[in-house]
């Protein structure tokens, strides 16, 4: 099996030599690019499994990159930022980032946040004849492909979405807290945050529901969680 490749973007050549080292260590193919203009270059020839991207560089922030490479680049992207502003954070899950993780960081915990979107993302691209559909009224998740149909409409998720819808739909009618969600979807007991369950169901819910305002399907059961109401109706 080939190894997996990962694409820093970072504008500070020392946080991309121990970024590299540790990843190199775990035996993943890195590439590097200081700027958002080399990174562009990368992914016109090759898709890295996974972006690593920095917010704060100088030719274009990496949150307006995300924005840009989210209409071809359907893989994990975690940011890895020195910022420490909420408003940060949010924007960078708002756009299509799959995780956040703030500097000075841990290696140990960037390389066990790294492997475990990696999981995810080979799950969402295997195939497997054991897999099937899960259907529901106005709503289809293929398994096979891993494409979702509102009204049989496709329907565009990143990853992070993508994960969650389907870890509530295999569980009709059971709440999940946002810790179990997160620790489900992002692999990690340790850095939960009610804000980035909060950002990726709302940015399912525009995508999926006729009326992200009432939903049909993602419902929010007051003061214990999230659950997925098979019948595709508002719940009263």
């Amino acid at each position: 099996m080939d190894a997996q490749m990962i694409l820093i973007v970072d504008d500070d050549p020392d946080m991309q030599e121990l970024i590299g080292a540790f990843l190199v260590g775990e035996g993943l193919v890195v590439r590097h690019a200081l700027n958002a203009e080399q990174a562009l270059s990368i992914l016109a020839k090759e898709e890295p499994d996974l972006i690593l991207l920095d917010i704060q560089m100088p030719d274009m922030d990496g949150v307006t990159l995300c924005r840009n490479i989210r209409n071809h680049y359907e893989r994990p992207i975690l940011f890895v930022s020195g910022s420490k502003q909420q408003e940060d954070k949010v924007k960078s899950l708002q756009t299509g980032g799959d995780d956040f993780i703030t500097k000075p960081f841990d290696p140990i915990e960037l390389v066990a946040r790294v492997k475990a979107n990696l999981r995810w993302s080979t799950l969402l691209t295997a195939s497997s004849d054991t897999k099937r559909t899960i259907a529901f009224p106005g709503l289809k998740i293929d398994l096979d492909r891993y494409t979702v149909t509102v009204n049989q409409e496709p329907v565009e998720l990143f990853a992070k979405e993508l994960q969650m819808l389907i870890t509530l739909a295999r569980h009709p009618n059971q709440v999940f807290h946002p810790k179990q969600l997160y620790r489900l979807v992002w692999e990690d007991d340790f850095h939960y945050s009610p804000n980035t369950i909060k950002t990726h169901i709302h940015q399912l819910r525009k995508k999926i529901e006729p009326n992200p305002a009432l939903p049909r399907y993602v419902v929010t059961v007051k003061g214990l969680g999230y659950k997925f109401n098979p019948y595709g109706v508002v719940e009263a």
